[in-house]
């Protein structure tokens, strides 16, 4: 720590780092202390746009090297998130992972171990948990407001230009990988139950990507809950992230509710919560999540945000690739494996 604060760096200068660095900058006890890139022009566009005089790094190893340095965020392509985990692990660094946090279910095991080997904190960047909408609806689905669920559909739509490394398959590893897996933790989350079996198809959409931009799964739950999972990074859309869950004593769609407890209600009424769904980067609860992350460190104490929570949902996701790519074959998602 530097004079009391906790010293942060951004791997990766990205649109994502933005979000990272502007979280760190509003919470007290944060300190950016480098930013990196291998391009240097990337690190010098990120320190112009926040009027940042922090160190500027080129290689990975300089942020791992730097003993000022508490907390990385890693914020690059989706391919190196893995060994960038493995590697800030061993060097006593605590991580904030963007999802995805693998593209190879081989990797996920390694991670793991890393991390409770260094006995370094973790945390993933799945945005949507913040959400005071999704919070509401878990906090409705755990205290049985909804009566036993048995279905939960999720949507992920976003036909949005995207540039450089995520039209190529082998840096993205696919459409639900690269942008879907926050709706399919979003439906794990809000249930408390894992994905434990999946049967998807996808199609080639377009010959900007290199994999099919376009995924749907049937997926069933620990708790015998069923869903369907879509999943499109083409078409003509805003940022759509639509949700629907069906228990046998209510029916949630989105901010709208119709609850068996009032009766006569004759349909859904909604919640305003006060956030709009929003897939720009500003707009995502970063500085909550970075707040979370420093209060589970001065304490010492695990966050149900880290590492191991998110693995089932990549998992899923790895599962519906490979699903679609046997053409629908089921397969079964058995603790931290695919069988």
């Amino acid at each position: 720590m530097i004079n009391g604060k906790y010293g942060c760096a951004v791997w990766g200068c990205g649109w994502v780092a933005s979000g990272h660095i502007n979280a760190y900058l509003k919470n007290p006890s944060c300190e950016i202390v480098a930013i990196g890139s291998r391009r240097l022009e990337s690190v010098q566009a990120k320190q112009a746009e926040f009027g940042l005089s922090c160190r500027a790094c080129t290689s990975f190893e300089e942020l791992l090297n730097d003993d000022r340095i508490d907390i990385i965020s890693l914020c690059t392509p989706n391919n190196q998130h893995a060994q960038e985990t493995i590697l800030a692990a061993q060097a006593g660094k605590h991580v904030f992972i963007e999802k995805p946090i693998a593209i190879d279910e081989a990797d996920i095991p390694r991670m793991l171990a890393a991390v409770e080997s260094a006995k370094v904190h973790t945390m993933v960047g799945f945005i949507l948990r913040f959400n005071p909408l999704v919070k509401l609806q878990r906090k409705l689905v755990q205290e049985g407001e909804l009566g036993k669920v048995f279905m939960a559909n999720v949507d992920y739509w976003f036909g949005r230009e995207r540039k450089g490394w995520m039209k190529h398959k082998e840096q993205t590893g696919g459409a639900f990988i690269l942008a879907g897996c926050h709706s399919v933790d979003m439906a794990r989350y809000i249930l408390g139950a894992d994905i434990v079996k999946v049967s998807a198809q996808s199609a080639m959409v377009g010959d900007y990507y290199e994999y099919p931009p376009v995924e749907t799964a049937q997926v069933q739950f620990s708790n015998g809950a069923l869903g369907v999972f879509t999943c499109s990074l083409v078409g003509t859309n805003p940022y759509t992230a639509n949700l629907s869950i069906l228990g046998e004593n209510g029916t949630i769609v989105n901010d709208r509710f119709f609850l068996k407890r009032f009766q006569g209600q004759a349909d859904f009424f909604t919640l305003d919560t006060g956030v709009k769904k929003s897939g720009d980067v500003y707009a995502h609860p970063f500085p909550a999540m970075v707040d979370h992350f420093v209060e589970c460190l001065r304490e010492d104490k695990e966050s149900p945000h880290n590492l191991r929570s998110a693995v089932n949902a990549h998992l899923a996701c790895l599962a519906i690739r490979k699903s679609a790519e046997a053409d629908g074959k089921a397969v079964w998602i058995q603790g931290d494996k695919l069988a």
